[in-house]
This record gives C-alpha cells, structure tokens and sequence, in this order.
C-alpha cells in the first residue's frame, strides 16, 4: 500500500473513532445513555410516558376548543360593524348584510313652509313621550309632518301605483361593515363597497318654497297602508338632471337620476 493510501486509511479510522467518542460522551465526559429497543422494560416506560403526553395534549386541545368557542361567541356579540343608514321607501333592510333597528314613517317639514327643517327623518312606530309633552301649547314651534310620493301626472321614477301614498322607511345596522355613502347619479357601487340597496334619487319640487334634501328611495317602493289620503306635507319628487352647470355629458338633461348605498 502506498503512503497516500495509508494515510487514507489512517484519516478515515481517526474520524470514525471520534464519531464514536462523541456518541458516548457529552462534553463532560459522561456516557450518553443507549436506547435498548430490545429491553422491554424500557419500551414499556416509553409507552407510558407517551400516553402521559398524549393524555395531556387532549386537555390542551380540549381546552383550546372551549376557549375558541367562548371567543367566537364573544366577537359575535361585539362584531366591527355598526354603520346606520335609513332605507326610503321600504319597511325592511337589506338581508344577510343588515339588521332592523326599527320601521317607521318618513317625515320633515311643510312642502310650502318658508321656515320648516332641510333634513328627512324615519320616524318610529311606537313613539315615547317626554316630560314636556303637554306643556302649553303656543304657535311659536317646529312642525312635523309626513310624507308622500308625488308627481304632477303620476309618472315618477315611483311608479304610478304611489302617487300621493304615504312614505315608510326603515332604520338598518350594517352587521360587518363600519362606513356608509349614499352615492346620487349611480346604481351601482364602486370598487371594494358592497350594495346595501339601490333606487332614486328623491327631494322636493324645486319651485315649491319649504327647504328640502335628496334621500335615496328604493327601487322597490313600499307604501304605508291606508296612506291615500293626499294630505300632502313632505312630497318625494323624482330628481331630474338640468344641464348647464351640470356637466352634460356625462349627465343628460330631463333625465332620472339613479342612486345607490355603499357599506364597506
């Protein structure tokens, strides 16, 4: 054999010495303990001491469940949505996505009272009275009155089953959703916003003198039973477009506009 090769041999032999110096003892020189697969006394101490962990690790999991459970039940109670918006022209709210606060009537000011309120309100059903209801009466007050879709010859964006029918409304909670918008001129939402509902756009007659605001009506009206009367006060007028500061295109003149609520 050459030298080569005996050192070969040599450098081989040392390693797997070392190998076998470094299985049995620890840095502090005392010898590691071998596993016997052969020794049944051994195995069955292993066996035990794995069912202990097993046994345990099921508590563990049990546990977690609970406490999964109990948290699920918790983020229900106090889930991240909140966002209120009123729905015009319907008793109900969307499904799925919404909650009911509460149905009511559409209400606000006098189509031709100089000094009424700008803003409509969902008034509720079941209304309770304050201290000061009977407090002597003077004409120095608000007024509030309800509401009705209106039209000169019964065609509107409304239909023409509600001409002069009374107004309800809806008060919903979004269940997941924080924010709201009422977007006039689209039926459709934009990017990342989900579709509360959708209609059109509603204020009042442009030459009549009360203040009024544009809601968003749904495009499935509803009306209040028994609201035939044509008692007038909030009148719902479709919104047409009127060219000239208004930018035309994109918008055409004389025509209804469209609008949509937005959650996201």
């Amino acid at each position: 054999m050459t030298a080569p090769s005996m050192r070969t041999v040599y450098f081989a032999f040392l390693v797997i010495y070392k190998l076998d110096v470094c299985v049995q003892s620890a840095d502090t020189g005392k010898l590691d303990k071998r596993i016997l697969l052969s020794d049944p006394e051994y195995v069955q101490q292993q066996l035990t001491h794995l069912q202990a962990e097993l046994q345990s690790l099921q508590v563990t999991v049990l546990t977690q469940t609970s406490e999964i459970s109990s948290l699920r039940q918790q983020m229900a109670q106090t889930r991240p949505g909140g966002v209120t918006f009123v729905r015009w022209g319907r008793t109900d709210c969307p499904v799925n996505i919404t909650d009911l606060v509460y149905s009511g009537y559409a209400g606000g000011s006098y189509y031709d009272e100089t000094g009424g309120a700008a803003n409509h309100v969902c008034l509720p059903r079941d209304p309770v009275w304050g201290a000061h209801k009977s407090v002597a009466s003077d004409d120095y007050a608000g007024r509030m009155y309800g509401a009705e879709y209106e039209s000169n010859n019964g065609h509107s964006p409304f239909g023409q089953n509600v001409h002069n029918q009374d107004v309800p409304c809806a008060v919903c909670r979004a269940t997941t959703f924080t924010s709201s918008i009422m977007i006039p001129g689209r039926a459709e939402c934009y990017g990342g916003w989900t579709e509360a509902y959708r209609g059109d756009l509603a204020s009042g007659y442009y030459k009549f003198s009360a203040p009024s605001e544009y809601v968003c009506v749904d495009e499935h009206v509803e009306s209040l039973d028994g609201g035939i009367a044509d008692q007038n006060g909030v009148l719902f007028f479709g919104v047409k477009a009127e060219c000239g500061s208004l930018r035309c295109p994109p918008y055409e003149q004389d025509k209804y506009l469209s609008c949509v609520v937005c959650m996201k």
